[in-house]
């Protein structure tokens, strides 16, 4: 499935997780171990290798 990705690269998707993500760190009193963070970093992660993944098949058309 494509992704609508902005200008820097990125979808709605990926900029949603980060928000998430922090959001989490946050909630977490930047606990990096705590499991409500490691989910949210882990969907962020996915996200962004989605975007990668269409970028760099889009620069090989």
């Amino acid at each position: 499935m494509d992704r609508d990705l902005n200008a820097c690269g990125f979808s709605s998707e990926t900029i949603a997780a980060e928000y998430e993500t922090d959001q989490a760190l946050n909630e977490a009193d930047n606990d990096l171990d705590n499991p409500y963070f490691k989910a949210a970093w882990a969907a962020e992660r996915e996200h962004r290798q989605a975007d990668w993944d269409q970028t760099a098949t889009e620069g090989a058309r």
